[in-house]
């Protein structure tokens, strides 16, 4: 009995120890389920990471929520602005005489254009993560957006410096002043016009290349108005139709060109690293 006793005893030893390691932590299912904090055992291997989702984001839904509370508030109190400005927006003086605006006006526009420049680097972050280039989890996202937020900062700043510098130059101050204020109002409308469609693909699965379509409709459209009033505002009285294609090319296109050029040299630089 006791030579039986023994014997047991050993077998469970052998069990228990094989060259200084558990038999549990040999177990790979049974190593798995030991809960954390249990000293002497592993906690097996991690399972993979949730992929990172803009539509889970906190930080980004609290700015968009409160570019839409913005949005609302403007649009709301200056609706009678909004009104009149497409209202006379086909119509222009004899002098070309700029509309005065009130500093409440002014300050709807400036928000806008911001939020505009926001929601289009929210936007091109969208495109570019999920068309051209699966980022890795250790990719720092808000960097990223950030980076292209600054992108479209720099290139709306730059294009309104070179503006200034030729309308100054060959039309007088007058002129650039009645341009610079139209350049802030068709993008505060872009920023309108826009702030939809980043919500569709953000949170309800809208298809990136649906999404594309709409914003060069939105593009397009902003550039047929633009390329009308530089030929109302610069060029009606002369009637020269080739000299606002030639400014259009040069100070419309051009940089725009230039900055998608820079803009997929980035995209290919993430590529290319990732």
């Amino acid at each position: 009995m006791d030579s039986t006793s023994t014997y047991i005893q050993q077998q469970i030893f052998d069990l228990r120890t094989d060259s200084g390691q558990s038999y549990l932590d040999r177990d790979s299912v049974l190593t798995a389920s030991i809960p954390s904090g249990v000293k002497g055992y592993d906690m097996g291997v991690a399972g993979d990471a949730v992929p990172y989702s803009i539509g889970r984001d906190d930080i980004i839904s609290v700015v968009l929520l409160v570019c839409f509370v913005v949005v609302m508030i403007s649009v709301s109190s200056s609706g009678n602005f909004i009104i009149r400005q497409f209202r006379n927006f086909f119509y222009t003086t004899r002098d070309n005489k700029v509309m005065t605006e009130t500093s409440s006006e002014l300050r709807f526009q400036i928000i806008m254009a911001l939020i505009d420049i926001l929601l289009l680097g929210i936007a091109s972050y969208i495109y570019a993560t999920d068309t051209i280039v699966r980022l890795p989890e250790m990719v720092d996202n808000y960097g990223l957006m950030g980076m292209m937020v600054g992108m479209f900062l720099g290139f709306f700043l730059l294009r309104w410096l070179v503006w200034t510098i030729v309308n100054v130059t060959f039309f007088g101050s007058k002129k650039n002043i009645h341009w610079t204020r139209l350049q802030l109002f068709l993008t505060a409308m872009e920023g309108v016009l826009m702030y939809p469609l980043v919500m569709l693909l953000v949170y309800f699965d809208f298809s990136v290349d649906k999404g594309l379509i709409c914003f060069l409709i939105i593009l397009i459209l902003n550039k047929i108005l633009t390329f009308y009033k530089c030929w109302s505002i610069f060029f009606k009285q002369n009637g020269g139709v080739l000299q606002t294609f030639l400014y259009f090319c040069a100070l419309e296109m051009t940089p725009l060109l230039a900055f998608c050029g820079a803009w997929v040299a980035l995209t290919n630089h993430l590529k290319v690293n990732f």
